[in-house]
C-alpha cells in the first residue's frame, strides 16, 4: 500500500492561499494534497484617503492593494513601494510603478531612506499592522500617513480540517505573519505532525515553543523565498515517505 502523499496546510485568506499553490512548482504541486483554511479573514472597511499630493503609496500587503481596488482606487502614475516580491507583482499587475523592498517591514523603511524618496507618502494597510512604518518614516524626514483599509478577523480550523490533521501523514504549514502564526499555534493544538515554514524569525518566534524543532525559516523574507522552502520541505517529507 502507497503511504499517504504529504499534506500542505494553506492558512492565508483564501485568494492569497490559492496564488501561493499556483505559485508552486508543478512537480511538487504533483506530490502533495492540499487544504485551505484561512485563519484569517479579511473585510474591507475603508474609506478610501484623497490621493492628491501624495508622492507614493507603500503597500505592506496584497490585501491592501486588493482593497484599494475594491474601493475605487485607480492605478497612478506615482511609485507604488511593496514590501516584497508578491506584492510587487500583484501592483504591476493592477498598473503601478512597483518599486520592492527586501519582504519585512524594517527593510521597507530602510529602503525608502536608502532610496532618496521624498514625501509625503500614504502607507496603505490593515488594521493589525507591524513596523510603524509612517512613524518611523516621518520621524527620519519623509513625511508619511496612513490609511487602514481593511480588518484581519481570526478564524478557526473547521471540523473537516481537524479530521484531516489527525490522519498519520506529513503535514505542512506555511505561515506567513506573527498574528496567524498565534492563531495556528493555538488551533494546531495536539497537531505534533505539522511541520511550518515561517517566513521570517519573527514568525518562527510566534508559533509555539514546543514547535522549534519542527520550523524552518526561510533564507527570504518574500514569497519566493517561502515557495523555496516549501519546495525544500515537501522533497523532504515525500523522500521520508517512501523510506517508511
Amino acid at each position: 500500500m502507497a503511504a499517504p502523499r504529504p499534506l500542505l496546510l494553506l492558512t492565508r485568506p483564501q485568494a492569497s492561499s490559492e496564488a501561493f499553490w499556483a505559485a508552486l512548482p508543478r512537480q511538487i504541486r504533483d506530490h502533495v494534497d492540499f487544504l485551505i483554511n484561512p485563519l484569517m479573514s479579511i473585510h474591507f472597511t475603508g474609506p478610501l484617503p484623497e490621493m492628491r499630493g501624495v508622492a507614493g503609496l507603500i503597500f505592506t500587503s496584497a490585501n491592501a492593494l486588493d482593497a484599494y481596488a475594491a474601493l475605487g482606487g485607480i492605478a497612478l502614475d506615482i511609485p507604488a513601494i511593496a514590501v516584497g516580491t508578491g506584492t510587487g507583482k500583484a501592483l504591476r499587475a493592477f498598473g503601478f510603478k512597483a518599486d520592492i523592498a527586501g519582504g519585512t517591514a524594517d527593510q521597507v523603511v530602510e529602503h525608502v531612506l536608502r532610496h532618496g524618496y521624498s514625501g509625503p507618502l500614504l502607507h496603505l494597510r490593515g488594521e493589525n499592522a507591524i513596523g510603524d512604518i509612517a512613524k518611523r518614516l516621518t520621524d527620519a524626514g519623509v513625511e508619511t500617513s496612513e490609511a487602514v483599509l481593511y480588518t484581519q478577523e481570526l478564524e478557526t480550523f473547521a471540523q473537516d480540517t481537524r479530521e484531516a490533521l489527525s490522519q498519520d501523514r506529513s503535514i505542512l504549514a506555511p505561515v506567513f505573519s506573527p498574528r496567524t502564526a498565534r492563531q495556528l499555534g493555538r488551533e494546531s493544538l495536539g497537531f505534533d505532525n505539522i511541520r511550518f515554514a515561517a517566513i521570517s524569525q519573527a514568525v518562527a518566534d510566534a508559533l509555539p515553543a514546543d514547535a522549534a524543532h519542527r520550523t524552518k525559516v526561510s533564507r527570504r523574507p518574500d514569497r519566493d523565498g517561502m515557495i523555496e522552502l516549501v519546495q525544500e520541505m515537501v522533497t523532504d517529507a515525500v523522500c521520508l515517505e517512501r523510506r517508511l
